[in-house]
């Protein structure tokens, strides 16, 4: 992709000015159609004030990328890349449905379908987030540029998603300590390094891809006018102090408060590979009053709670056979997220939402019959598994 001329350099960067004039074109085009349609479905003034936020946003998109097009080579490379590629054209548009997720914050919560557009937003985001190095990976066009556009966005997103939560009621105020996690995180990091104390490598862990991408699917739930308090509040506590105790479990391995253990001293005897096994047994055990008064009660019962009874037992079939063990727990997080509309949860209930939980965190563990779900959750897409351990969260 590298260009043929006596000067591949100069002609490389015209053509990415030239697909920067494009990409600015198209956002402001995109900007204003969102705009136009806001003032139609809701209120001229709260359309105007939306574009604030989304409009200085795009402006720092614009700026990052300019500034970086000469980055726009491959690792170890010097020549430019003369597009920017489909992975940093994913990036971009991320960023953009990222500016326009952040003009909902200090507005009233929208109502009728307007109300499901910060969650498409942010679904649409992650998406992006999850396809755009996959795609650069596979068209052999990762580039210093693209790491730098991802650095600039990452955290971003996850950050005005939990403000909106915040905002619209739907986790509680604590969970902002949830959100700023990650730039705390960084400021740390950069504090330590301005005053000269050590920062040491963070040791390979699997468990960090998959409590961000948790975390990200449960901020995609909430901002979707699909569930509400108190079993998203439930929820929050369930999705998010796992992620906060990363968080702290990473700083005190980068600060060497915390000495990573010896590679190899978790076996596969361990205990920790057979405590899913045990939470796959509770399931079944735990739900067996709920299974039989659903059985007994099914010919009388409305034909909501018939169907979300029917649904239980399939998941927790599903989890106690260890079939998509993940899956089938975000499955029944989701019909318990359903039954508290109805009913309040009892103590009991809440307590299989702690194991479920802790089943979508860990795995299915051992005599799990089918798990195609851990190469979502364990691999980057388009790699091979491997551990994750990069510094930079």
């Amino acid at each position: 992709m590298q260009s043929v001329s006596a000067n591949p350099g100069t002609t490389a960067i015209d053509s990415l000015r030239r697909s920067w004039w494009a990409f600015f074109v198209i956002s402001l085009a995109s900007l204003a159609a969102a705009y136009l349609l806001l003032r139609l479905a809701w209120q001229p003034e709260l359309a105007a004030r939306w574009l604030v936020l989304p409009a200085l946003t795009l402006a720092y998109l614009l700026s990052v990328l300019w500034r970086n097009l000469e980055a726009n080579h491959r690792q170890g490379e010097s020549a430019l890349l003369p597009t920017l590629g489909w992975g940093n054209l994913l990036t971009l548009g991320r960023g953009l449905l990222t500016a326009m997720l952040l003009g909902f914050l200090g507005l009233p919560q929208p109502q009728s379908w307007v109300a499901w557009l910060p969650g498409i937003l942010y679904v649409l985001s992650d998406a992006a987030d999850f396809f755009d190095g996959y795609v650069a990976r596979r068209t052999n066009h990762t580039t210093r540029l693209g790491e730098i556009l991802d650095m600039s966005f990452d955290g971003l997103g996850v950050l005005a998603a939990a403000l909106l939560s915040v905002q619209y009621g739907q986790v509680p105020l604590w969970y902002l300590v949830i959100a700023l996690a990650r730039p705390l995180f960084l400021a740390g990091l950069w504090l330590r390094k301005r005053w000269q104390l050590p920062i040491y490598e963070l040791p390979p862990s699997l468990s960090r891809r998959i409590f961000a991408g948790l975390q990200m699917g449960f901020l995609a739930a909430v901002l979707l006018p699909i569930f509400s308090p108190p079993g998203t509040h439930i929820a929050a506590a369930l999705f998010g102090l796992p992620l906060l105790a990363g968080f702290l479990r990473d700083w005190l391995y980068v600060s060497g408060a915390l000495k990573p253990r010896q590679a190899g001293s978790a076996t596969q005897s361990s205990p920790a590979r057979w405590l899913p096994t045990l939470l796959r047994m509770a399931v079944l055990a735990l739900n067996l009053p709920f299974l039989t008064a659903w059985m007994n009660g099914f010919p009388d019962q409305p034909l909501t709670l018939a169907l979300l009874g029917g649904l239980n037992a399939i998941l927790v079939l599903a989890l106690f056979l260890g079939v998509m063990p993940r899956i089938a727990a975000i499955g029944a997080l989701c019909a318990l997220g359903f039954y508290q509309m109805l009913a309040p949860l009892a103590p009991l209930q809440i307590t299989l939402a702690l194991i479920y939980a802790a089943i979508l965190f860990v795995g299915g563990g051992a005599f799990s019959l089918w798990t195609p779900e851990e190469t979502l959750f364990q691999r980057r897409a388009g790699e091979h598994a491997r551990l994750e351990g990069e510094c930079s969260r």
